[in-house]
């Protein structure tokens, strides 16, 4: 592609690549906000007499009492193809989540959510939704570390443990809270991941190489699936239940 073409797809690519930009810092707009309250009162204790910081104290404790607040995912921005938003804390998992079509199952492998040639878009399989009582989630595994690389650093106890909650924002407006109870190396030449509603979770999950808790009475399994490099094709299946 050459002349004005090449230069308005340029354009285009950036222009999108600056909107999800966008979408991502105003996904973190709440939690910000939280955080500049809590240091100013911290603040301002510091200057306060004994009775001022035992009724700010007071009211510091309740807003730990309360819930984290929810992140405001602008979805009006986003396709209808964007059914969740995944975030794993600690980690530069942060990502939309796009539903894959029976008619175009690997669309996403090499588009963005606008539709445009990119590096992808984390996607459901087109064999199950995001209400499905499992479900199948690909991401490319990116060598700047995007997307979800940090996925195949489950594999490590250590970094599974400290990054065991998944959140999982559903455009839907419900919001849910995983935990990782298993990581697996799959090795995509001669194994092939089977989507099965009606197999038990220990079942799907098998033998994995790491065990960290017992899935069979989880309401709903989430398997985030990325590449490795243990072999030419590696998999690795962050496997998270609610």
């Amino acid at each position: 592609m050459t002349g004005w073409g090449a230069r308005h797809a340029s354009h285009l690519f950036r222009h999108k690549e600056q909107e999800m930009e966008r979408i991502r810092k105003a996904a973190k707009a709440t939690s910000i906000i939280i955080i500049a309250i809590l240091t100013a009162l911290t603040l301002t204790i510091l200057c306060a007499s004994e009775e001022e910081r035992i009724e700010i104290a007071e009211m510091v404790n309740n807003l730990s009492d309360q819930e984290e607040p929810e992140r405001q995912i602008d979805w009006d921005s986003l396709p209808a193809e964007v059914v969740a938003w995944v975030e794993v804390p600690g980690t530069s998992i942060d990502e939309p989540i796009a539903q894959a079509m029976p008619d175009v199952p690997n669309a996403y492998l090499y588009r963005d959510v606008f539709g445009q040639g990119a590096y992808g878009t984390p996607y459901i399989d087109c064999e199950c939704t995001i209400d499905s009582r499992f479900v199948m989630v690909y991401g490319h595994h990116m060598s700047d570390g995007t997307a979800f690389a940090e996925f195949a650093d489950f594999i490590d106890e250590g970094f599974a443990r400290e990054h065991s909650r998944i959140i999982v924002y559903k455009r839907s407006g419900d919001t849910l809270e995983l935990v990782v109870c298993a990581v697996d190396i799959v090795n995509a030449s001669r194994e092939r991941l089977v989507i099965d509603q009606e197999e038990g979770f220990e079942e799907i999950i098998g033998t994995p190489d790491l065990q960290l808790a017992d899935a069979s009475d989880a309401s709903q399994l989430f398997a985030f699936t990325t590449c490795s490099y243990q072999t030419k094709n590696s998999r690795t299946v962050v496997y998270a239940t609610i």
